[in-house]
């Protein structure tokens, strides 16, 4: 089993639409232009990507955020959708901070 974590700082998103633009999938940004907390958001998405790429052992940069897919499932829980498989993520807000785990079975 190998797991990622990251933890973001939330208002570090403010206004980050270009950045919004170049990592979030297609779905990801017709959610995003639709929320009224747009950095909330963001920020979980990019701890998401980023704790994926952990536990995958990708390093930045070798896959692009914008190719990375976070879904809600019917029950409402997210999950990624990468390169035709399916990963298991929960993403967490508090205050200033978001936070993802992924947890990949091997």
């Amino acid at each position: 089993m190998a797991v990622g974590i990251d933890l973001v700082y939330i208002p570090r998103f403010v206004g980050k639409e270009k950045l919004a633009a170049r990592i979030l999938s297609p779905n990801e940004l017709e959610i995003y232009n639709m929320r009224p907390n747009k950095e909330e958001f963001l920020a979980g998405r990019f701890a998401a990507k980023e704790a994926f790429l952990k536990a995958i052992k990708e390093g930045i940069g070798r896959i692009a955020f914008h190719k990375i897919d976070i879904v809600y499932k019917r029950d409402g829980r997210p999950e990624i959708h990468h390169d035709g498989k399916v990963y298991s993520v929960s993403i967490s807000h508090d205050g200033d901070y978001a936070v993802a785990i992924v947890e990949i079975k091997e």
